[in-house]
């Protein structure tokens, strides 16, 4: 392994136990806590989305599938009685069975048709919601959402993960193995495949990839981690609101594009960068709560224009900037932005 791949495992591993210390260094302020699980939470919703973009594609309905997931776990609990894991899979996979349903005649169209597509899908699955009162609770929202319970845990006993502390290495346990499998595939030969589509969607059915088949396995698979996402909101809030305002609201929707497009949609650990910065900020400023949307959206307007790569991307960047400085202060000309040479 080289010097700058035991940086990244280091950082990987430094990142890891600082999440799984924050109960114990957050013990007096659980307030944070509660932050730090739903960014967690966040960042799987994020992390789908830019799932779909290996694929070329932009989804706006992972709130959508976050509802599924959120509502079939309370269902599944609540009125099936089927115990916190086997519920939190199950709903999971009903996410992704929609998903699979709805696949072939969205993924036919592209560019700004399928996000249409996704986001009126999205709110569509948030009107049922709505107007289902006897499953959902309807306007009124459902309450008394189940959560894990006492567990026993190996070497330390029963647990009650009721508890917003104990629930919080759940929620980070099961994001951590949820990021470790995109991770996985992102690096695994399918991905060849998406890329291969992402580049040029023609080409690659002319040499024989299965363009619309690879491209449901992707929107199948983000949508899974959607709504495995939703599943984990739902047992930690113990409500649920349909409501427009509520976490499934379109707004949610531009919000999630705009974490990964300001933590860098390029990078695997955008959505984390992009989540982590904007919702402490989102926190920081929340005396003055009325004006956050200005300020969410004036920090996208200043990555994308100055840091087209995102947050993630600023040493590449820098040192793309110091190049070509160097060129220039050397008499090359014809230098663009992206550090590359013209004619001298």
């Amino acid at each position: 392994m080289t010097k700058r791949g035991w940086t990244k495992l280091l950082l990987w591993v430094g990142l890891v136990v600082i999440a799984f210390a924050l109960p114990t260094i957050l013990r007096r302020d659980p307030y944070w806590l509660t932050v730090f699980c739903l960014l967690a939470i966040n960042t799987l919703l994020v992390s789908s989305l830019r799932s779909v973009t290996l694929i070329n594609e932009i989804s706006l309905g992972q709130v959508g599938f976050a509802v599924i997931g959120a509502y079939a776990h309370a269902a599944l609990m609540m009125k099936a009685h089927i115990p916190f894991w086997p519920s939190l899979i199950l709903s999971s996979l009903f996410s992704a069975l929609i998903a699979l349903a709805v696949a072939y005649p969205f993924l036919k169209v592209k560019g700004i048709y399928f996000s249409i597509l996704t986001l009126l899908t999205a709110e569509t699955f948030r009107l049922v919601a709505y107007y289902w009162t006897s499953m959902t609770g309807g306007s009124l929202g459902l309450t008394g959402v189940p959560g894990p319970g006492k567990q026993q845990v190996p070497f330390v006993g029963e647990v009650n993960f009721d508890r917003p502390a104990n629930y919080y290495y759940i929620a980070v346990g099961v994001v951590l193995v949820a990021l470790l499998i995109l991770y996985w595939l992102e690096r695994a030969y399918i991905s060849f495949q998406w890329r291969a589509i992402r580049d040029d969607n023609l080409l690659a059915g002319a040499v024989g990839i299965n363009v619309i088949g690879y491209k449901t396995i992707n929107f199948v698979i983000a949508a899974f981690m959607a709504g495995l996402s939703g599943a984990l909101f739902a047992s930690y809030q113990h409500n649920l609101s349909p409501d427009t305002t509520s976490r499934f609201g379109v707004s949610m929707s531009i919000y999630l594009l705009v974490y990964m497009v300001v933590g860098g949609k390029d990078y695997f650990v955008g959505p984390l960068m992009g989540t982590t910065v904007l919702m402490l900020i989102a926190e920081a400023t929340r005396s003055s709560q009325q004006y956050q949307p200005m300020i969410t959206g004036a920090i996208a307007i200043l990555v994308i224009l100055f840091l087209p790569m995102g947050l993630v991307g600023i040493p590449k960047q820098v040192r793309s900037w110091r190049r070509v400085k160097r060129l220039r202060a050397a008499g090359v000309d014809g230098v663009n932005p992206a550090g590359k040479e013209g004619k001298a």
